[in-house]
């Protein structure tokens, strides 16, 4: 007897289900490819952006009027009495991220600057853009500040810090101390898929009244996304650089979960007598692969590896990428685990400023 034919509705499905694998094979053979000709895709992504800022040049001006420093909260005057606190964020990021960190530092004796760039333009862009608002910053008085850094902003800081160019600069402030805040200094395998960071920034600024159908390319094509990438030309010439000798360097990293060793070796202790044979020996190996498969994850989107940096103070908070630094509401009490510990780095800054001559 033969098979009734398939409904329409089925066919539809099938239809959808090869599609669906034919795109999955599509991204995936892409990613494959792709390390072979990242050159050629950055110098496409760059040109194409320069082409339409060039073709609309009035929206490309009106875009860039949100980027460089801005001082926090906004029309705070000037007041050089304080120590000067940078901070400046990283890849798509949607603005939030200093909800809970500034208004802190501002009540705790800091005037505040927040600098914003096109973050998915290359990075060297982005260090020459905070370069030239530094200048500017020096020009208003400002004589040494301190950098905070989230994500990729710490990788636009110190290729900043470390340019032999300007190793010798007197133009703008000097940096007395540099935080890394969930940086991947060694790169990360996610950038390749960002994306759909992309689309959650352009989400906020629709949410936010500041969407503008050309502002996904004005703030970059995605060549942010390729120096970011494990290996990519940028990271191995940054990190083939000499650390900023006159700067302190301090990396705060976040892990998705950390097992107090000593708590466990003390459990074990107490009930050794009670544990069949070979138990302790098993529970401490366990221990050791559960540690490295956190390390791996690190804060879910940058390892503790990627994070680490020689010659840097390395310290790690329990969270995520993101509320190491920030909750997801303004209505959290949480205070987020990495501003305890910034404010602990930052205290010998605000000693020196509260100095009687």
């Amino acid at each position: 007897m033969d098979k009734p034919p398939p409904t329409a509705q089925r066919r539809r499905r099938k239809i959808l289900l090869r599609l669906l694998i034919l795109w999955i094979i599509t991204i995936v053979a892409w990613q494959l490819l792709r390390p072979h000709f990242s050159e050629q895709e950055r110098q496409i992504r760059s040109q194409l952006r320069h082409t339409i800022e060039q073709r609309f040049p009035q929206q490309a001006a009106e875009a860039n009027a949100h980027y460089g420093l801005k001082p926090f909260p906004a029309g705070r005057p000037l007041n050089l009495s304080r120590p000067q606190v940078v901070l400046i964020h990283g890849l798509d990021d949607p603005g939030k991220i200093w909800m809970n960190l500034a208004p802190t530092l501002a009540k705790t004796g800091f005037s505040v600057w927040l600098m914003n760039y096109p973050d998915d333009q290359p990075i060297s862009e982005s260090a020459e853009l905070f370069h030239q608002q530094l200048q500017w910053l020096q020009q208003q008085g400002v004589s040494s500040i301190t950098i905070v850094a989230h994500s990729m902003g710490g990788l636009v800081s110190r290729d900043l810090l470390s340019r032999p160019e300007w190793l010798t600069d007197k133009n703008i402030p000097q940096v007395s101390q540099l935080i890394l805040v969930g940086t991947p200094n060694q790169g990360s395998e996610l950038a390749r898929l960002r994306f759909f960071a992309e689309l959650r920034d352009q989400f906020a600024e629709i949410t936010n009244g500041e969407f503008g159908w050309l502002n996904a390319i004005f703030d970059g094509a995605g060549e942010a996304g390729l120096d970011l990438t494990p290996g990519s030309p940028f990271l191995t010439q940054l990190n083939s650089r000499p650390a900023p000798p006159d700067t302190r360097i301090m990396v705060i990293a976040g892990q998705l979960g950390q097992i107090d060793k000593q708590r466990l070796q003390a459990a074990i202790a107490n009930h050794r007598e009670t544990l069949p044979e070979g138990t302790e020996v098993a529970l401490l190996q366990l221990f050791e692969q559960i540690e490295a498969a956190l390390a791996i994850l690190g804060d879910g989107l940058v390892s503790l590896d990627s994070a680490r940096l020689p010659g840097a103070e390395f310290h790690t908070v329990s969270g995520t990428h993101l509320s190491i630094i920030r909750n997801l509401s303004t209505e959290s009490q949480r205070v987020p685990p990495a501003i305890p510990l910034i404010l602990q780095l930052l205290a010998p800054t605000v000693e020196e400023a509260t100095k009687e001559p």
